[in-house]
């Protein structure tokens, strides 16, 4: 049995996964002597985030690959989007740019579906399909006997290997794969990227020191996104809930700027839409922390499965150009795991 009947995991370097058993024991704040998974929700309101395992074991991508065998994830039944309600939504927002309130916002669509048969051990399938096709993503999951999610997220939230450095990645800005080369010659993503690292500059400022690195194009199964990676050398002890609240949501997944505040996106909707986008990762007892951005995922409770995407809204952002973005992103990630 590679995976347990309740638990998560998460690939926090490149190779190196968490395995975590439940019964999972949910509290408002990790233990101080315990390995523990926090998992929100994206408004951070959950009471009881910090998920801790009754055992957890370290494993490798290739070990976890045999061992789950050939386990397949069940076929889904998926349901038209709403195109009108994201239409109404953008046409909002467009109009908040306009007057000034906004400079940026980032709605989400949820894509829903059916598992076709019961997904009893939809997870084996999940996390077996995304070991193969995830590319340079951090592979994630957490899951009950009714409810889970399952991702490989190329965004990374925030790491801290030692008390005196955070690292954290600016990622916006998106093409088609096949694109990629033009992508970083485009003003409006390259503008949009920018935001987002301008947003990450400013919420680490009060932490430390910050360093940003060059821009990249980082090239993903299907499609490619500007990313930057952004450092800061600590200047006082700052503990895992001060940083995750100081850089979430990024403009990546919320609104610029930030004192425009995140209740408009929570009164556009939707309202299930779980954790997606949320803040998920991994502290140590020695407070070493991988945490990345819950994108590229696909949540179910029973047989109902959920599969969100978002694209940032900004002044010279086309409708019909974001919704082509919006269904790209749900396609890599229908094609990522197996679905």
């Amino acid at each position: 049995m590679a995976l347990p009947a309740e638990g998560f995991l998460l690939e926090y370097a490149p190779g190196r996964l968490v395995v975590g058993a439940g019964p999972l024991d949910p509290r408002p704040c990790r233990s101080a002597s315990a390995l523990a998974c926090y998992a929100p929700d994206f408004f951070l309101a959950d009471a009881r985030p910090w998920l801790h395992p009754a055992a957890w074991r370290e494993t490798t991508r290739d070990a976890l690959r045999d061992a789950l065998g050939r386990a397949r994830p069940p076929r889904v039944v998926w349901e038209a989007p709403d195109a009108a309600g994201y239409s109404a939504r953008f046409a909002t927002l467009m109009d908040r740019i306009r007057a000034g309130t906004l400079s940026k916002a980032v709605p989400v669509i949820l894509e829903r579906g059916t598992w076709q048969v019961p997904a009893d051990d939809a997870v084996r399938g999940l996390v077996r399909h995304a070991l193969e096709a995830s590319g340079p993503s951090f592979i994630y999951a957490a899951w009950t006997a009714t409810s889970g999610m399952v991702g490989a997220s190329p965004e990374v939230l925030f790491v801290r290997e030692d008390p005196g450095r955070v690292e954290s990645v600016a990622m916006a800005g998106t093409y088609p794969d096949a694109r990629a080369a033009d992508l970083a010659g485009d003003p409006k993503e390259a503008r949009e990227h920018a935001s987002v690292v301008d947003d990450i500059v400013t919420a680490l400022g009060p932490v430390g020191t910050v360093s940003v690195g060059a821009r990249e194009i980082l090239r993903l199964p299907g499609m490619a996104h500007l990313k930057t990676d952004i450092a800061v050398t600590v200047t006082a002890p700052v503990d895992f809930g001060t940083i995750v609240r100081a850089l979430h949501p990024t403009a990546a997944l919320g609104v610029a700027p930030r004192a425009a505040g995140l209740d408009l996106l929570a009164s556009l909707g939707p309202a299930d839409r779980g954790r997606f986008g949320a803040p998920f990762g991994i502290e140590w007892p020695d407070g070493r922390a991988h945490v990345v951005v819950a994108i590229r995922n696909v949540q179910w409770t029973g047989r109902t499965v959920t599969l969100g995407a978002g694209a940032g809204i900004i002044a010279e952002s086309l409708l019909e150009r974001e919704w082509e973005e919006l269904r790209l992103k749900r396609t890599a990630v229908k094609d990522m795991l197996g679905l």
